[in-house]
């Protein structure tokens, strides 16, 4: 019984950990590079959309890795800095690559209940949804 509640604890603290390092790993992916790449945002965007891993890179697989997360909580553990160029990314993609934006609302937020919830802050700032 105690090596159980050892286990259940070390998991939930592991999750804690995971979760407040969700900003950190945010920091090194870089909105306007990635933007002013058509190479690289394709990429991304294929990564983001691809039910594989192996056509990510680095930076594309972390952020896939918490996309589902930023989605649900509107990235609510994020830096102003981090919402900003993710709003930025958003943006774009939305005006340029609306069916790719699309793909990624019916991808991370199936239910829509992320849509119904924060498409109104979302549209207020620039992304069409």
């Amino acid at each position: 019984m105690a090596r159980c509640s050892f286990v259940l604890l070390a998991a939930a603290l592991a999750l804690v950990a995971a979760r407040s390092r969700l900003p950190s790993q945010l920091d090194d992916i870089d909105a306007d590079e990635a933007l002013a790449d058509p190479a690289r945002l394709d990429a991304a965007v294929s990564c983001f959309l691809s039910d594989a891993d192996h056509d990510c890179n680095i930076r594309s697989w972390v952020a896939k890795s918490l996309i589902a997360e930023m989605v649900k909580t509107n990235c609510g553990v994020c830096s102003e800095g981090q919402k900003a160029d993710i709003t930025k990314f958003l943006a774009f993609i939305s005006k340029n690559k609306p069916q790719e934006m699309r793909q990624l609302l019916a991808r991370y937020d199936p239910n829509g209940e992320a849509l119904v919830k924060f498409g109104d802050g979302w549209r207020q700032k620039g992304i069409s949804v």
